[in-house]
């Protein structure tokens, strides 16, 4: 037996950020997972700017910054093009198999105790404390259980099956291929530039979701994904086609449109899937001597799928919350429910938000784009939509206005005189 304050399930950045917090204020935490960093994660591998908030990550760049994004490209259906660049980053590029080795480490160097290749198999929760066992029979005590497992993590089964919620359903999971490809910094610096372009195709091939490419230091990164209900009925309805047929399609089109080099091919076993949860965040995050964090919570956004700041964020509100806790040895769920008030009043109504804008998007691509490629204000607010890089607050009222607006000033009066709709092209 080993007895220790929080026993945290799964390494990956909400995991191991918990853990590096709890580890710094002195308490006693065992960090598991069943891999072995460093590892490799299906992931575009995109930092969004609130990275800044964390300055033991900021403070060691050189350990991990693959490249700074400066200007942003995004095609709509029809291959209208949104062209946008600034003088500080959109994102930072990163490779999650660096990083998230760096993070464990991280929590490692505070303090934390890291137990790899021996994932977690099941837990019990009692009265006074946590059972957590181990793949190999080994049994871990501790007072908490955090659970950073990802979409289909245990201790968030457990608590959706105490509080009474329900799994994830096919509208809440984003199924996504990837692929990190070595195209040499020569290739990337004639195709994306130094300002290292971000790539992104909305609703490709009118599917719901879109692709991306993402260049690196001298590898690119890229994918497709969308919501997990659109490609199953897509395959019912197309017997043949699949995920890893429809990512091959869009590295053709990369292909012709000049960004990704031609000779070279990806095979399927360079090809990685993930499943997303897109579902705005878990209803309860907490129960007793039990909270989720990251991809656990369902803490990613609805519109673009990034999840790596919720990751971080949430594992360090988590580990905020619960040091006072630890301290007094008050652990059960209405304790608990200090650290669900804290991420849901940082950026819970933000979740909702991306939730609209991605509908919102899925709905009128094609006009969106358009109206951001021909008004300078509108492509601002395009951009920082797309990427969560402002509060919902601060932009959701100025996207509709900017909407209406836009559609007043380009598109009413062609209806009045009997034209084409601003988005009578969109694909359903």
């Amino acid at each position: 037996m080993s007895g220790y304050d929080a026993v945290v399930a799964g390494a990956g950045p909400s995991g191991s950020t918990a853990a590096y917090y709890l580890a710094k204020e002195g308490y006693r935490v065992a960090l598991v997972d069943r891999a072995r960093f460093p590892r490799d994660k299906a992931c575009g591998g995109g930092l969004c700017i609130h990275i800044r908030e964390f300055d033991h990550i900021t403070s060691n760049w050189d350990d991990f910054l693959e490249a700074e994004c400066l200007r942003g490209v995004v095609f709509g259906p029809d291959m209208e093009m949104v062209d946008y660049r600034r003088d500080e980053p959109f994102f930072y590029n990163i490779r999650r198999r660096t990083f998230d080795h760096r993070l464990v480490n991280f929590a490692v160097d505070a303090g934390a105790e890291l137990i790899e290749g021996n994932g977690m198999r099941n837990f019990t929760i009692r009265d006074d404390g946590v059972t957590t066992r181990l793949r190999d029979g080994t049994e871990l005590e501790s007072r908490v259980i955090i659970g950073a497992g990802g979409t289909y993590d245990r201790v968030a089964q457990h608590i959706r099956k105490v509080e009474g919620f329900p799994m994830w359903g096919d509208n809440d999971i984003a199924t996504a291929l990837y692929a990190e490809i070595d195209v040499g910094e020569e290739f990337l610096d004639e195709a994306f530039g130094t300002e290292r372009t971000a790539m992104a195709h909305l609703k490709y091939d009118h599917l719901d979701g879109y692709g991306w490419a993402f260049p690196k230091r001298s590898v690119l990164n890229i994918g497709i994904g969308g919501p997990r209900s659109v490609i199953k009925r897509h395959k019912r309805l197309n017997p043949g086609w699949d995920e890893r047929s429809y990512f091959e399609h869009y590295i053709r089109t990369l292909k012709r449109q000049g960004y990704f080099p031609e000779h070279m091919e990806v095979s399927r076993r360079q090809m990685g899937g993930s499943n997303i949860p897109v579902g705005m965040g878990i209803k309860r995050s907490v129960t007793d001597r039990a909270l989720v964090v990251g991809d656990a919570g369902g803490f990613v956004s609805p519109l673009s799928g990034e999840g790596i700041y919720y990751a971080l964020d949430s594992g360090r509100l988590a580990a905020q919350s619960l040091a006072p806790l630890l301290e007094r040895d008050t652990l059960d769920r209405n304790a608990l429910m200090d650290y669900h008030h804290a991420w849901q009043h940082k950026w819970g109504a933000d979740l909702e938000w991306l939730r609209v804008a991605w509908n919102l998007l899925m709905f009128m691509p094609s006009t969106l784009v358009r109206y951001a490629a021909i008004d300078e204000e509108s492509k601002e607010m395009f951009t920082h939509m797309f990427l969560g890089s402002l509060p919902a607050a601060e932009i959701k009222n100025r996207i509709f206005y900017l909407i209406a607006r836009d559609f007043l000033k380009y598109d009413a009066l062609r209806l009045l005189r009997g034209g084409a709709s601003a988005h009578s092209s969109e694909a359903p």
